[in-house]
């Protein structure tokens, strides 16, 4: 099973970012807290994904790749979503991990392109 074609998801889901603004009367310094997280847990669970395809080691992909799920969840990322779930569905099947090769390139693609477009939320009052 490949990765996905996500080239018609959004990068960003305008919705679950408004939602996250909202939660907190319209300050945006919650969403600019968790943004920083998540860009920075991104840099390290992409190492950690090329670690695990490096040892061939599905267990540490799983977890690695569930976090990144989770996380782009969250924060309205809906390409990194794509990716991930599918991935996901690679590991839990047994399925050849093989086709994960590409993904570190491609979450840190759209990671780059999400954090790029969340720009525009910060500071928002």
């Amino acid at each position: 099973m490949p990765l996905p074609d996500i080239s018609n998801h959004p990068s960003l889901d305008k919705e679950r970012v408004a939602e996250l603004i909202e939660q907190t009367a319209h300050d945006s310094s919650l969403f600019a807290r968790l943004y920083s997280l998540f860009k920075d847990e991104g840099q390290t669970l992409i190492k950690d994904i090329v670690e695990g395809l490096e040892a061939n080691d599905r267990s540490a992909l799983h977890d690695a790749i569930h976090k990144v799920k989770g996380s782009s969840a969250a924060m309205g990322a809906s390409r990194i979503y794509e990716l991930s779930s599918t991935a996901i569905g690679i590991c839990r099947n047994d399925g050849d991990i093989g086709d994960l090769t590409e993904l570190p390139t491609l979450l840190e693609t759209e990671y780059a392109s999400y954090c790029q477009e969340a720009k525009q939320y910060l500071g928002q009052r």
